[in-house]
């Protein structure tokens, strides 16, 4: 059962930690550049704590233990990697964002707020990296589908890594479609800003014909 006074004081705590003023500057970094171009929805400005930021911060309860490592892909604002950095400022955290202009944005936030991201702008799909020393969690946020998700991090399911993919409310759809095509291994955690969304935990993938 969903118990909402339980889910508002995870979210009591999941803010309270010694860097929260990062937060709080990176929340006006946002609003100040949303006025110039589309980083996030402007209806969605006023909730911005919980749409984005608290939406982003849950996701910190699903790294693996001792997770030294992260890589944030199709990062937009810096959602939700800068956010996973704020909290737990010990993480290695590497954003692929595509666009020049959130790319740019996301490296004045870490030089301001003093965050040593490393900032990649490009497709993920066209990072030439060595797969087996590159992060071994992947978020992604508001991307693709499911099935496409799968599609895109195939390689690197394959080689273990943990992909963790929060869902809105069609999540249940997005998941009988990638089942359609896929094997896959996950578990599924109730959002703390929605009931009705979910947070997919992906461990391993394969096509149906393998």
């Amino acid at each position: 059962m969903y118990d909402l006074l339980a889910e508002k004081q995870k979210s009591s705590e999941l803010l309270s930690f010694p860097n929260k003023n990062f937060l709080s500057d990176y929340v006006d970094l946002i609003i100040k550049a949303n006025k110039k171009f589309n980083l996030i929805s402007k209806s969605t400005e006023k909730d911005i704590w919980e749409r984005h930021i608290l939406d982003s911060a849950q996701l910190i309860n699903f790294l693996p233990y001792r997770t030294k490592t992260l890589c944030d892909v199709g990062s937009g604002a810096g959602l939700p990697g800068v956010v996973l950095k704020i909290i737990k400022m010990s993480l290695n955290v590497t954003i692929v964002e595509p666009s020049k202009r959130k790319s740019d944005f996301i490296k004045s936030v870490s030089d301001e707020l003093g965050l040593n991201l490393k900032v990649i702008q490009e497709k993920y799909e066209d990072v030439k990296v060595d797969r087996k020393s590159f992060p071994k969690v992947i978020t992604a946020r508001a991307l693709k589908p499911l099935d496409k998700l799968i599609d895109l991090f195939y390689r690197d399911l394959k080689l273990g890594t943990i992909c963790i993919f929060p869902k809105g409310e069609s999540w249940q759809s997005e998941l009988e479609s990638a089942q359609l095509k896929w094997d896959f291994s996950y578990s599924l955690e109730t959002s703390i800003t929605n009931k009705n969304s979910k947070i997919f935990i992906i461990k391993d993938a394969k096509r149906h014909n393998e």
